[in-house]
């Protein structure tokens, strides 16, 4: 089973939104194989049982969360010994809980962009030394911890995908959920992924764009 937090304020889960996450749940089941449990964060107890997790996107803005809730999840994330994958507010959460610093942007950053890939291991195995990706966040990562190691940056935005590999935790600052035969390196990401943390089911390829909300 893997679980998929939802690091979206549930009062900003709007019925259009809902139906977003719900398509990445389908999607992540069609590449896993497996079962796909969604929580929103503020619910979340423990991640006993999960073969992997993911940490969604998020709309609302930081300071429309709750701290405590946020702060409990720190610490099961932080306490849970198998594979996470960090989606752009959840990468973000991934360097907080690792004593990182992320920051408002000037100016939104939306549409496919350019990836310039550092390391070509792990998630980024499969896109290549440069990948195109999508990108909608309003707030970025600007400081990383000694823990965390750089994977992708792009002209924009300098830290694109993170990994760190003692908690085997990986994130991605675009949204690899969203992608198109024309720009197929987000599939590359999720399958990378799954193939890392949890044994592949059969299911053939996804030619379609999941078409995701704004995220964080």
């Amino acid at each position: 089973m893997l679980q998929l937090v939802l690091t979206e304020h549930p009062a900003a889960v709007t019925p259009s939104l809902a139906r977003e996450y719900e398509r990445l749940r389908q999607l992540l089941g069609h590449l896993a194989g497996t079962p796909i449990r969604a929580t929103p964060y503020t619910e979340l107890d423990d991640l006993g049982g999960a073969q992997a997790v993911v940490l969604s996107g998020s709309n609302a803005p930081w300071a429309a969360h709750e701290p405590r809730a946020l702060a409990r999840l720190g610490d099961i994330v932080r306490g849970y010994d198998g594979p996470v994958l960090g989606i752009c507010a959840g990468m973000q959460l991934q360097v907080a809980f690792t004593g990182g610093t992320v920051a408002h942007r000037t100016r939104p950053r939306v549409g496919f962009a350019r990836i310039e890939v550092l390391d070509d291991g792990d998630v980024l195995r499969d896109v290549g030394p440069a990948a195109t990706a999508y990108e909608h966040h309003t707030d970025e990562v600007v400081e990383l911890p000694d823990e965390l190691r750089l994977l992708a940056r792009s002209e924009d935005c300098a830290v694109e995908a993170i990994a760190a590999p003692a908690r085997r935790w990986w994130g991605t600052q675009f949204h690899p959920e969203r992608f198109t035969p024309e720009h197929p390196a987000g599939e590359a990401v999720l399958r990378a992924f799954v193939a890392l943390s949890v044994t592949p089911g059969v299911g053939g390829g996804v030619c379609c764009q999941w078409n995701m909300n704004p995220l964080r």
